[in-house]
Protein backbone atom coordinates (compact mmCIF):
# COMPACT_ATOMS: atom_id res chain seq x y z
CA UNK A 1 0.00 0.00 0.00
CA UNK A 2 1.47 3.19 -0.84
CA UNK A 3 2.34 5.60 1.87
CA UNK A 4 0.48 8.82 2.46
CA UNK A 5 2.53 12.44 1.88
CA UNK A 6 2.38 14.81 4.34
CA UNK A 7 1.97 18.16 3.43
CA UNK A 8 3.72 21.07 5.38
CA UNK A 9 0.89 23.44 6.80
CA UNK A 10 2.47 26.55 4.60
CA UNK A 11 1.50 24.09 1.67
CA UNK A 12 -1.58 23.55 2.58
CA UNK A 13 -2.91 26.98 3.08
CA UNK A 14 -1.26 27.80 0.08
CA UNK A 15 -3.03 25.50 -1.81
CA UNK A 16 -6.09 26.35 0.01
CA UNK A 17 -5.59 30.38 -0.05
CA UNK A 18 -5.37 29.28 -4.20
CA UNK A 19 -8.12 27.78 -4.39
CA UNK A 20 -10.38 30.23 -2.67
CA UNK A 21 -9.07 32.59 -4.91
CA UNK A 22 -10.75 30.88 -8.01
CA UNK A 23 -7.69 28.42 -9.20
CA UNK A 24 -8.47 25.41 -10.90
CA UNK A 25 -7.44 22.48 -9.08
CA UNK A 26 -5.42 20.82 -12.21
CA UNK A 27 -3.14 23.94 -11.92
CA UNK A 28 -3.02 24.40 -8.50
CA UNK A 29 -1.62 20.74 -8.63
CA UNK A 30 0.83 21.51 -10.98
CA UNK A 31 2.06 24.47 -9.30
CA UNK A 32 2.52 22.81 -6.08
CA UNK A 33 4.05 19.07 -7.84
CA UNK A 34 0.83 16.78 -6.03
CA UNK A 35 -1.48 14.93 -7.26
CA UNK A 36 -4.84 16.30 -8.63
CA UNK A 37 -6.31 13.77 -6.26
CA UNK A 38 -5.11 15.79 -2.95
CA UNK A 39 -5.61 19.16 -4.10
CA UNK A 40 -9.31 18.02 -5.46
CA UNK A 41 -9.84 16.18 -2.08
CA UNK A 42 -8.77 19.37 -0.34
CA UNK A 43 -11.39 21.42 -2.34
CA UNK A 44 -14.19 19.13 -1.94
CA UNK A 45 -13.55 19.28 2.15
CA UNK A 46 -13.25 22.85 2.22
CA UNK A 47 -16.47 23.02 0.09
CA UNK A 48 -17.98 21.08 2.94
CA UNK A 49 -16.52 23.23 5.72
CA UNK A 50 -14.99 20.61 6.97
CA UNK A 51 -11.44 20.66 6.03
CA UNK A 52 -9.84 22.53 9.04
CA UNK A 53 -12.04 21.00 11.09
CA UNK A 54 -10.15 18.18 11.27
CA UNK A 55 -6.80 19.11 12.22
CA UNK A 56 -5.34 19.56 15.68
CA UNK A 57 -6.06 23.25 17.02
CA UNK A 58 -2.35 24.25 16.64
CA UNK A 59 -2.52 23.30 13.02
CA UNK A 60 -6.03 25.24 12.57
CA UNK A 61 -4.09 28.06 13.75
CA UNK A 62 -0.91 27.55 11.40
CA UNK A 63 -2.76 26.96 8.31
CA UNK A 64 -5.32 29.81 9.43
CA UNK A 65 -2.66 32.45 9.82
CA UNK A 66 -0.81 31.85 6.80
CA UNK A 67 -3.79 31.45 4.84
CA UNK A 68 -4.88 35.02 6.04
CA UNK A 69 -1.50 36.16 5.55
CA UNK A 70 -1.49 34.91 2.05
CA UNK A 71 -4.44 36.72 1.52
CA UNK A 72 -3.75 39.65 2.57
CA UNK A 73 -0.78 39.80 0.79
CA UNK A 74 -2.69 38.92 -2.46
CA UNK A 75 -4.98 42.07 -1.64
CA UNK A 76 -2.45 44.26 -1.31
CA UNK A 77 -1.02 42.86 -4.73
CA UNK A 78 -4.47 43.68 -6.36
CA UNK A 79 -4.30 46.98 -4.64
CA UNK A 80 -1.48 47.80 -6.24
CA UNK A 81 -2.04 46.29 -9.44
CA UNK A 82 -5.14 48.68 -9.77
CA UNK A 83 -3.24 51.50 -8.85
CA UNK A 84 -1.11 50.55 -11.92
CA UNK A 85 -4.65 49.94 -14.26
CA UNK A 86 -5.71 53.59 -13.27
CA UNK A 87 -2.56 55.12 -15.04
CA UNK A 88 -4.97 56.54 -17.94
CA UNK A 89 -1.30 56.36 -20.35
CA UNK A 90 -0.30 52.67 -19.61
CA UNK A 91 -4.06 51.91 -20.56
CA UNK A 92 -4.09 53.81 -24.20
CA UNK A 93 -0.99 51.25 -24.10
CA UNK A 94 -2.70 48.18 -23.94
CA UNK A 95 -4.52 47.06 -26.97
CA UNK A 96 -8.24 46.11 -26.85
CA UNK A 97 -8.09 42.58 -26.13
CA UNK A 98 -5.54 42.66 -23.19
CA UNK A 99 -7.90 45.36 -21.51
CA UNK A 100 -10.63 43.25 -22.16
CA UNK A 101 -8.80 40.56 -20.60
CA UNK A 102 -7.68 42.61 -17.49
CA UNK A 103 -10.84 43.76 -17.39
CA UNK A 104 -12.50 40.69 -17.04
CA UNK A 105 -10.11 38.92 -14.72
CA UNK A 106 -10.03 41.52 -12.09
CA UNK A 107 -13.83 41.47 -12.31
CA UNK A 108 -13.60 38.15 -11.43
CA UNK A 109 -11.61 37.78 -8.98
CA UNK A 110 -13.50 40.84 -7.01
CA UNK A 111 -16.54 38.42 -7.05
CA UNK A 112 -14.90 35.63 -6.13
CA UNK A 113 -13.26 37.77 -3.15
CA UNK A 114 -16.51 39.00 -2.26
CA UNK A 115 -18.04 35.66 -2.32
CA UNK A 116 -15.45 33.84 -0.19
CA UNK A 117 -15.88 36.22 3.11
CA UNK A 118 -19.73 34.97 3.43
CA UNK A 119 -20.07 32.11 1.30
CA UNK A 120 -22.10 34.38 -1.17
CA UNK A 121 -25.50 34.10 -0.60
CA UNK A 122 -25.86 37.57 1.15
CA UNK A 123 -23.49 38.76 -1.08
CA UNK A 124 -25.50 37.71 -4.17
CA UNK A 125 -28.50 38.95 -3.07
CA UNK A 126 -26.91 42.20 -2.03
CA UNK A 127 -25.56 42.34 -5.75
CA UNK A 128 -28.27 41.13 -7.50
CA UNK A 129 -31.41 41.60 -5.06
CA UNK A 130 -35.10 40.25 -6.14
CA UNK A 131 -37.14 42.11 -8.42
CA UNK A 132 -40.24 43.72 -7.11
CA UNK A 133 -43.05 45.60 -9.26
CA UNK A 134 -44.93 48.62 -7.39
CA UNK A 135 -48.18 47.97 -6.16
CA UNK A 136 -50.87 49.29 -7.87
CA UNK A 137 -52.94 52.21 -5.86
Amino acid sequence: MAKRRKYAPEVKAAVLAALLAGQRVSDVAEKYKMPRATVSAWKCLQNNGTSLATLTAEKKETIGELLFGYLKENLRALRVQSQVFQDKDWLKSQGAAELGTLHGIQTDKAVRLLEALDGGDEIHQDLHPPHTHPSPG
